[in-house]
Order: structure tokens, then C-alpha cells, then sequence
């Protein structure tokens, strides 16, 4: 089991890596349309939507990384103030809570990119880019999010992870 473990947290470095260079791809795409649009009085056809792709690409290729590491943003004016083992009862289940919605996600996405993809949909705009294509990390990234939602439940509720008041983070 912790070889399985291993072998998910390594997918969820590599796709972090991906969506690292996603942004900085997207950063460059920019930069390069606004300079060419300064000097030659034409930008690049097609980066904006192509940077809108990236930045859902991004998103989800990098959240369930971000919830590994615990960096999501958070409010914790209740959890702060609660004992010890009532936190811990709150963050599993809040966890499961987010994993139900990831895994619902994950179906109705699928369910969304199979029908874009049986009747062959595209985006009416600058390029008309198949919408299975815009759509299919969506559920790709919930279900890995969903999977790392158990994957946080289970060690709150065994005690790995202290539940830690955030003033002693």
C-alpha cells in the first residue's frame, strides 16, 4: 500500500512540474503578444484562448499537489478555536465532504467530456479547438483530487497529520 502511495504522491510531483510549466509557458505566450503587438502592431492569433486552456490545465493538474502540501487557502476562525479531537473529526470531514464533490465532478465531467467528444463539439472562437479538449482535465484533476480528499481523511483520522491550531503552523 505505501508503494501505491509512492507511486500516486510521484504522479502528483510530475503533474506539478506540468502545470509549473504551464504557467511559465503561458507567462511567455503573453509576454511574446504583447511585445510583438507593441512593435509590429499584431499580436499572435489564438493566445488568449489558448492561455484560458492552460490556466484550467493548470488548476487542475496542480490542486490535488497543492492539498498534499496543505497550501490550499483556508479560514479557520472555527477550527482554531475548537479541542484538539474535534478538529480532527472536522478535517475528515470536511475531507470526505470534498472528496464526495471531487468524485461527483469526476462523473458528471466524464459523462460532459464523452458527449462533447460523441458529438464532436468545438469552441466557436479565435481556433476552433474540440471542447473535450478544454474539458477532459477537468475530471481527470477532481478524481485525483478526490483520491488525495481520502488519502488526507485517512491520515487525520489515524493521527499522522497533527491538527494543528493555525497560529502553530
Amino acid at each position: 500500500m505505501k508503494a501505491l502511495g509512492r507511486a500516486f504522491d510521484t504522479i502528483l510531483n510530475v503533474l506539478a512540474v506540468i502545470a509549473g510549466v504551464i504557467l511559465v509557458s503561458m507567462m511567455l505566450m503573453t509576454v511574446t503578444k504583447v511585445g510583438m503587438r507593441v512593435v509590429m502592431n499584431h499580436g499572435i492569433r489564438g493566445v488568449d484562448q489558448i492561455s484560458g486552456t492552460m490556466m484550467v490545465y493548470m488548476t487542475f493538474l496542480g490542486a490535488a499537489w497543492v492539498l498534499r502540501k496543505e497550501a490550499h487557502v483556508t479560514v479557520d476562525l472555527i477550527v482554531a478555536v475548537v479541542p484538539d479531537k474535534v478538529r480532527r473529526i472536522m478535517h475528515v470531514t470536511s475531507s470526505l465532504i470534498g472528496a464526495a464533490a471531487c468524485f461527483a465532478v469526476t462523473w458528471f465531467g466524464t459523462n460532459a467530456v464523452l458527449l462533447s467528444l460523441s458529438r464532436q463539439v468545438v469552441v466557436a472562437a479565435e481556433l476552433e479547438i474540440p471542447r473535450a479538449i478544454n474539458l477532459v482535465v477537468i475530471p481527470l484533476g477532481c478524481l485525483l483530487l478526490g483520491i488525495e480528499f481520502l488519502r488526507r481523511a485517512i491520515r487525520f483520522y489515524r493521527g499522522d497529520v497533527p491538527a494543528t491550531k493555525p497560529s502553530e503552523i
